[in-house]
């Protein structure tokens, strides 16, 4: 059944709201960053999205945990956690237009997970919007004589660790209620990083503390607007809304830490979010065909 266009607009609010809270979610990694290690911040946000997951948890009854697809949701917990990780420790080196904009180059490498991971062909017409965000990428990495940058390719890595999470969460999706597929990506990504974080904690400062709780919060309600919009409209109308937080993240890095994207960040941002914009169109032409 087709989406109202009240549905439309209200999942287009939940979408602008959820990249606002994501992009003030990197500010505050960033910050954070100058006094914890990646593996704390992980950890505290994971530890606070567990805790705010359990009063839906208590109303469906623990029962409803109850699983047969433990091992994906491991395998997707882990794609998350390392995702999360190579992201924010890229922010840390780079800046924060090019690590948002590299991981939001995820819906590109999605076609080429799906083919690797699933079997499914890569339509010949998906090339071309993929081949002109892979030039943006390429763009972005500016790869030199000496080499790439580092701190750009673990942002690239974030994104395809990403893309493997949006695989597995479709795949989880088919036969999983949303709050289980959240409780488990939580407490599983939390199992997973903690013990990498153990000692790291000394020297946080109280303004360090509130920026990772912060974080937290802002994560689980980013999970929580990013389920609700697309349950409301289709992918195609808001995924595209995701690319403002390129923009955002462009904004707070010259407000807080003067950063400005310099004219190849700018046009490889150009070409990525072309690319990604065509990819979506694509699918939902294939979608309206089918």
């Amino acid at each position: 059944m087709p989406a109202s266009p009240q549905a439309v607009r209200h999942a287009i609010g939940l979408s602008l709201l959820m990249v606002l809270l994501a992009s003030t979610a990197v500010a505050a990694t960033k910050y954070a960053s100058e006094q914890a290690s990646t593996a704390a911040i992980v950890t505290v946000q994971y530890l606070i999205c567990s805790v705010l997951c359990l009063p839906r948890i208590r109303r469906a009854g623990l029962r409803e945990l109850a699983t047969d697809h433990l091992a994906l949701h491991l395998f997707r917990g882990v794609a998350g956690v390392l995702g999360f990780y190579l992201f924010y420790a890229s922010i840390e080196n780079i800046p924060m237009v090019d690590a948002m904009l590299l991981r939001q180059s995820a819906p590109l490498l999605v076609p080429l997970v799906l083919w690797l991971w699933l079997g499914e062909k890569v339509p010949p017409q998906a090339w071309l919007p993929l081949g002109i965000g892979f030039v943006g990428i390429a763009v972005i990495l500016r790869p030199s004589p000496s080499g790439l940058s580092w701190w750009h390719a673990a942002g690239l890595a974030s994104a395809a660790t990403l893309a493997i999470s949006m695989v597995a969460t479709r795949l989880l999706a088919s036969t999983e209620p949303t709050y289980r597929i959240l409780f488990y990506y939580c407490v599983l990504s939390l199992a997973c990083v903690a013990p990498f974080s153990i000692g790291d904690y000394a020297n946080i400062s109280l303004p360090g503390w509130a920026a990772m709780i912060y974080i937290g919060i802002a994560i689980y309600w980013t999970l929580e607007l990013y389920t609700r919009a697309y349950g409301m409209a289709p992918t195609a109308i808001i995924a595209p809304i995701n690319y403002f937080a390129v923009v955002l993240a462009g904004f707070w890095g010259w407000v807080f830490w003067a950063q400005v994207p310099d004219l190849w960040s700018l046009l490889g941002s150009l070409l990525v979010i072309s690319g990604g914009l065509l990819t979506l169109g694509l699918a939902r032409h294939s979608a309206r065909r089918e």
